[in-house]
């Protein structure tokens, strides 16, 4: 399987972006991630894919608590600040801090407060699956795309229909 083949087949698959975040001692952590599913409704469990590479994933490995911030339209800025390597990813960033001290970027689409429940192997990713504590979410937004590489956003027109 040709790796660039395979990658480019992938980006056909529209998908919303996220900025997960949790901490590590007191340092904040905050990647961009668009392999985030729902993964059970009973218990309530989700998963997010980290590359096995990423500097952030020994905080997942202490078993923190993590954040999963589901980006809106006008959020373009905070996808690309955390999807780059930077010393302070927060330093521009407006968020508050969760019960437990973890990031909550502010103007959210949805977010959902998770608690590690188990870390797998998955090729050159690792998946973490969380046990989801707490959801809040805006009727009113309109969520930020992935599409072929890109960064997109609905058409107003093409909304889908309830």
């Amino acid at each position: 399987m040709d790796p660039r083949q395979f990658r480019n087949t992938l980006g056909h698959f529209a998908t919303g972006v996220t900025v997960i975040t949790t901490k590590k001692e007191e340092e904040l952590i905050g990647l961009t991630a668009n392999a985030f599913s729902s993964l059970s409704l009973d218990p309530p469990l989700i998963l997010v894919c980290i590359d096995k590479k990423a500097g952030s994933l020994s905080a997942f490995k202490q078993g923190h608590s993590f954040v999963v911030n589901i980006l809106q339209e006008g959020q373009e800025e905070e996808c690309w600040r955390f999807a780059k390597r930077s010393e302070d990813k927060f330093a521009n960033s407006s968020y508050t801090l969760s019960s437990h001290g973890i990031p909550v970027l502010n103007d959210n689409l949805a977010t959902l407060e998770c608690t590690i429940a188990e870390l797998l192997e998955g090729g050159d990713h690792i998946i973490v699956t969380g046990k989801v504590e707490a959801v809040s979410y805006d009727e009113e937004k309109s969520p930020l795309l992935f599409f072929r590489g890109k960064i997109g956003q609905m058409k107003k027109e093409e909304q889908l229909i309830k």
